[in-house]
């Protein structure tokens, strides 16, 4: 089957911690519909992963089921 993109355009001046929250924003929503499994979130070359990282971190902490 042919995949489906769709593309989201943010201003460059979009802080680190700030587009990091998106993306992992994006990645639940995918997660919630049931496609997180079949999908990719490619992130721009200006997206580092340690900002990527602590926004998961932060994020995945208050979720219900985290030992944390």
């Amino acid at each position: 089957m042919e995949a489906r993109d769709f593309r989201v355009r943010l201003p460059r001046d979009v802080p680190p911690a700030r587009y990091a929250a998106i993306v992992h924003a994006v990645a639940g929503v995918l997660d919630a519909a049931g496609l997180v499994a079949g999908s990719s979130i490619l992130v721009d070359r200006i997206a580092r992963d340690e900002d990527l990282n602590d926004a998961y971190d932060r994020f995945s902490a208050v979720y219900p089921w985290s030992d944390c």
